[in-house]
């Protein structure tokens, strides 16, 4: 039975296996490996949610165009002064007040006014700019960190690879032993469930890896299938706190709100441009048969005397739009100075912890796997301990990667909030 189970799981190791180089295009083996900032780059070419961005800003500039002209002029026809209730009723021709008239009309809103209205439509695009600006750094953050996904996925499988292979050595090993009656039927099973363990792990890896490059692929199409680069490179220099938040005061984020409250003051004069009346003009041609014809000029001027419960409450309207994006300023430096600060201790915190591995628990790790080994070798240890210590080692250092992993994606969030780019220094 345990045979055969061993096999099953080899197999679907094997049909998994088969599936990643399925989905891998031809030539990517040998494919230049793909850097977190290589894949940061190639997520802004072409991207979708960018340049649908760009074109609403576009649209937006030019409708601040024409919002800032004068409005159409307009014509008119009719007729006039047609009788119906005498003897030349419908009549066209008898009576000298009937008139057939053509006009033109033009609507002339104070200029200011105009004015304002344009700025209003630009103040929408510079605010849409900040964030097409917030979004490119969104997209190369998320980018990274799938990117980080990846590398993990990765990472965590060759080295639970290399477990599973030196777990089916071993058993190679007791084997032979076990038939030459130099070792126990015991660890023997033992030796052949811990293999199978092994590739059980290293087959879940490989199907977190596959996902994670499915994930990585929204962002940069099928140069996901790549080869992922061996090395993290992370900035060697932390910058200061206080750095940090001060350069957050000048986020894409904060400028699209600087954009709204500065939309919200237009709004407001624009509001008390409602008290100023605006006025027409229409010049119109009056035709009468058999009689004379007339041409006449009109002015219409608007009468703002209600004010109370129109102009008055539209200012009073536009002032708490006014102060209301004000407050979500305030709020969201709040709470942009919190997450930097949030990002900043978890960049220290996972960075001291690799620190800590690297100095001495790995090493020690490492050294107990070869003290066991040895002792087993020379028959002062059982081999139980070797695969506990062997265990040990394999999830000391999947720790160690998670924290590296953890370390990386705090430093990513971190360039988003400064927009520094992702710099080679040291790897965690």
């Amino acid at each position: 039975m345990s045979g055969s189970a061993d096999r099953r799981s080899r197999f679907a190791f094997v049909l998994l296996c088969s599936f990643a180089t399925a989905t891998t295009p031809a030539g990517a083996a040998a494919a230049t490996p793909l850097t977190m900032e290589e894949a940061a780059r190639l997520a802004a070419v072409d991207q979708p949610l960018l340049t649908g961005r760009q074109a609403k800003i576009r649209a937006e500039e030019q409708q601040a165009v024409a919002a800032a002209q004068l409005p159409d002029p307009q014509l008119s026809g009719g007729l006039k002064e047609l009788p119906i209730d005498t003897p030349e009723a419908f009549s066209t021709r008898r009576d000298n007040f009937t008139e057939f008239t053509i006009g033109l009309s033009q609507e002339f809103p104070r200029a200011e006014k105009r004015r304002l209205e344009g700025a209003r439509k630009q103040l929408d695009a510079d605010a849409d700019r900040a964030s097409l600006d917030n979004e490119q750094r969104m997209v190369r953050r998320d980018a990274s960190l799938a990117w980080l996904d990846v590398y993990e996925t990765e990472r965590g499988l060759k080295l639970t690879r290399r477990l599973a292979d030196e777990a089916t050595l071993q058993v190679q090993s007791l084997e032979k032993d076990y038939s030459n009656g130099k070792a126990s039927q015991a660890d023997w099973f033992a030796a052949k469930t811990d293999a199978g363990l092994a590739a059980d792990k290293a087959h879940d890896w490989l199907h977190h890896e596959l996902r994670m490059r499915e994930a990585l692929a929204r962002w940069i199409g099928d140069d996901a299938r790549r080869p992922i680069a061996e090395s993290l490179s992370m900035p060697g220099y932390l910058t200061p706190l206080p750095g940090l938040i001060a350069g957050a005061d000048h986020h894409p984020v904060i400028g699209n709100l600087d954009k709204q409250i500065e939309a919200s003051a237009t709004e407001v004069a624009l509001a008390r441009q409602s008290y100023k009346p605006d006025y027409s003009v229409e010049i119109y041609y009056a035709y009468r048969r058999d009689f004379a014809d007339f041409v006449g000029i009109q002015f219409k001027v608007g009468l703002p005397y209600f004010t109370r419960n129109r102009q008055d409450r539209g200012v009073a309207a536009a002032l708490e739009q006014s102060h209301a994006s004000e407050d979500r300023k305030r709020d969201v430096l709040r709470e942009l100075h919190a997450q930097i600060s949030q990002d900043y201790v978890d960049r220290r915190h996972f960075q001291e912890r690799v620190a800590d591995f690297d100095a001495a628990i790995i090493p020690d790790a490492e050294h107990r796997v070869e003290a066991v080994r040895n002792a087993y070798q020379s028959g002062r240890g059982g081999f139980d301990t070797v695969l506990l210590a062997r265990r040990s080692l394999l999830d000391v250092q999947l720790q160690r990667l998670a924290l590296a992993v953890e370390s990386a994606r705090a430093q990513v969030r971190l360039d988003y909030w400064s927009a520094s780019q992702t710099a080679s220094g040291e790897s965690p």
